[in-house]
């Protein structure tokens, strides 16, 4: 079913609600009666412009909600595909409030948009995740299409027979006429999807639970309000999602990392500070403040942008890696810049910018710690408050290679045996970092059991270790799993154990000098 723009335009494609000026007149609703319980606690509602159009969504996973592309292009007649990334005008989604009078549920900024293309749909990402939420439940994807005859069920927070904006989520019955290429042709029974209603889902109840079928996209809005008297049509197009292609690319969204965190000391006063890799291509660091009175932990500033441009250094597949260590011994932490070219550069930090930088080692496109791939790391090894180059090849051998001042020695070998340890799918995770405050980076080994011990750095091998911690088999930085981090964040010279889990929460654990301590009130971000 191919749309051309006049078939979008004989539709009736303006399903964007205009100005959000709230009212509450007695509802007689073409879209059916307002379902204001948790029953759709999944159900969305954007404001797009500052409030100067709507539309509705579907929660899917906890941290993204999946929409009409249409509803964030200037003409939703067209079929133009929104562009990836920040919207282009804020989004505000309201999630979990069926009655718009209430305070329930969450209030959170758009920050991204992943669009499909073929078909009218965009995954919208949320600036703050539902998880631990109560009530609000994320509908999963059907997995069957729908069949002629059927009967789905569509909700939207669009107009209504008699109100211009609704304080409430409307519901209705749709019978479907067609289910063909992407999209699925449903006519409703004595209800109508109008204006507001675009990016609504449309549902299946499924073992007594519901399933997402399709996203509403286009209508002849019959019966809705503002619109011509003589026009009764209650037929609609929703964008189907029942099918492998959108499964896989909705998967792949969520599990594509949208930010990098990096703890580092970016300011020289001994305390690890928040750099933070946007998808954007920016860098932005959060400077660590002083904690609150009683407690060990540390809080960030808003944040400050250092440097732009690097979209294609996140780590992933086919892209560079950005690491931020000290190579000039001013105890503030650079940039490092690892290219698919196999070079690596020093961009030096000058207080509130990395510069220009210059080429300092080259030979290293196969360790970018993707599969298959060895891994680079950055610490000091040898106490001369520089960090050095730390190789990590496929057969498990670890080398040092000493920072000359302006470029890394041909090095010596450390130690072996960790070719299940370079982070990719299944396996444990290196780190280094100075565990016992003598100014050596030590070894941290974190296995697939979940255990963490250190390993201490002797001046030429690394020691055969102690368990430190245990229960992080979930937090390899693998797809789905949370990740670790060491870094001093107290200012005493000993790497603490920084915790990021899959909620977006950043906390800590203290180093006591031979396990980490859980703090009070010890979250940061």
């Amino acid at each position: 079913m191919q749309l051309t723009r006049p078939v979008r335009a004989a539709l009736a494609a303006a399903l964007i609600g205009g100005p959000l000026a709230l009212s509450a007149p007695s509802a007689d609703a073409v879209t059916g009666p307002a379902a204001t319980d948790a029953t759709y606690s999944y159900a969305v509602r954007l404001a797009i412009g500052d409030g100067a159009r709507a539309c509705s969504g579907a929660l899917v996973d906890a941290r993204w909600v999946l929409t009409a592309a249409s509803c964030f292009v200037d003409d939703p007649t067209s079929g133009a595909v929104p562009a990836a990334g920040t919207p282009a005008e804020k989004t505000v989604a309201t999630i979990g409030r069926g009655d718009l009078t209430t305070t329930s549920g969450l209030v959170t900024d758009i920050t991204e948009l992943v669009p499909y293309q073929g078909r009218d749909l965009v995954l919208a990402r949320l600036a703050q995740p539902t998880t631990g939420i109560a009530g609000i439940t994320p509908i999963p994807f059907a997995a069957t299409a729908p069949t002629a005859g059927e009967t789905l069920t569509a909700a939207g927070f669009g107009r209504t027979k008699t109100e211009w904006s609704p304080l409430a989520l409307h519901t209705g019955a749709f019978v479907v006429d067609s289910a063909q290429d992407g999209h699925v042709a449903i006519t409703g029974q004595d209800t109508a999807i109008c204006a507001g209603d675009a990016g609504g889902p449309l549902i299946r109840p499924k073992d007594g639970k519901p399933e997402l079928v399709g996203i509403n996209s286009l209508s002849w809005q019959g019966g809705c309000y503002g619109q011509d008297a003589t026009e009764t049509r209650t037929g609609a197009l929703s964008s189907r999602v029942d099918d492998s292609g959108v499964h896989d690319w909705a998967q792949e969204a969520r599990e594509r990392p949208r930010e990098v965190v990096t703890p580092a000391d970016v300011t020289g006063d001994g305390r690890a500070d928040l750099v933070i890799q946007g998808s954007d291509g920016t860098i932005t660091v959060r400077t660590a403040k002083a904690a609150p009175s009683g407690s060990p932990s540390l809080r960030f500033d808003a944040g400050v942008r250092w440097s732009s441009g690097w979209a294609n250094y996140l780590g992933q597949a086919g892209q560079g890696r950005l690491y931020f260590a000290d190579i000039n011994g001013d105890k503030k932490a650079d940039l490092i810049v690892h290219g698919t070219d196999g070079k690596v550069s020093v961009r030096l930090n000058t207080g509130t910018y990395f510069n220009g930088g210059t080429d300092w080692t080259s030979g290293w496109a196969n360790y970018l710690g993707q599969t298959g791939q060895g891994r680079l790391y950055f610490a000091d090894i040898n106490g001369d408050k520089k960090a050095d180059l730390i190789v990590h090849g496929t057969d498990g051998k670890v080398s040092v290679r000493l920072n000359t001042g302006t470029y890394f020695n041909g090095g010596t070998d450390w130690t072996s045996g960790w070719a299940n340890y370079l982070g990719q799918t299944g396996q444990g995770r290196l780190y280094f970092a100075d565990i016992n405050a003598d100014g050596r980076a030590d070894l941290i080994v974190h296995g697939t059991d979940g255990k963490v011990s250190a390993r201490i750095n002797t001046g030429t091998y690394f020691n055969g270790g102690t368990d430190w911690t245990s229960g992080w088999a979930n937090y390899l930085g693998q797809t789905g799993q949370g990740r670790l981090y060491f870094a001093d964040i107290n200012a005493d010279g000993r790497a603490d154990l920084i915790v990021h889990g899959t909620d977006g929460k950043v906390g800590t654990r203290i180093n006591t000098g031979t396990y980490f301590q859980i703090a009070p009130g010890d979250d940061w971000v």
